[in-house]
């Protein structure tokens, strides 16, 4: 069906349209059968067309200016509602999470705390020393909670735990700008 749908330009339901009631030997149909799932040139093909789209989707963002936006998306999906905390496994989004921080907010190392939630079969020193290369900060600063029961993952280099120590206020920021943020997306007409 995608080949089908590549040729004619058709979206997977005219393309259904189409073809269900053709009527198929067992070969072919075998045949067929042995595409589904998608095959490794396709997935590659659709990573390239998915690049070339983003590509073309962030050429002219300013990130300069997209900082609010991402700060409050960011904490909004991985942060803790009631106190400052923003748990995640993805390096980068740790990085990025932390240059909004100190390059826009201007927090420094000090103010935060880190805890990384590891389990068996983690190497809890390995995990403090790659959270704090990812984080830029003293494996001094970066506290383990290694625990089999309630850190279960499948993850490298367990959960980092950020915390943002006398976070009140910055907690009330970040609620106003995704609550300012929604409010404009939802009452502005969008291209």
């Amino acid at each position: 069906m995608s080949d089908l749908m590549r040729k004619y330009q058709m979206s997977k339901t005219g393309i259904w349209h189409h073809i269900k009631d053709i009527d198929l030997s067992d070969d072919v149909r075998k045949a067929i059968r042995s595409y589904r799932g998608g095959s490794k040139a396709e997935k590659i093909r659709e990573w390239e067309r998915a690049q070339k789209e983003s590509d073309s989707i962030l050429e002219h963002v300013d990130i300069r200016k997209a900082w609010p936006i991402l700060y409050a998306a960011l904490y909004w999906s991985e942060g803790t509602k009631s106190s400052f905390v923003f748990t995640n496994t993805d390096q980068k989004m740790v990085q990025v999470f932390l240059k909004i921080m100190r390059t826009n907010l201007g927090i420094k190392n000090e103010e935060l705390d880190f805890m990384i939630r590891t389990c068996t079969p983690m190497n809890p020193i390995e995990c403090r020393k790659h959270w704090s290369k990812v984080a830029q900060v003293p494996i001094s600063q970066i506290r383990v909670n290694h625990n089999d029961r309630h850190n279960k993952s499948h993850t490298q280099f367990g959960m980092c735990r950020i915390t943002l120590r006398r976070g009140a206020y910055q907690l009330k920021l970040v609620h106003c700008l995704f609550r300012g943020i929604a409010d404009k997306m939802l009452t502005q007409t969008l291209p």
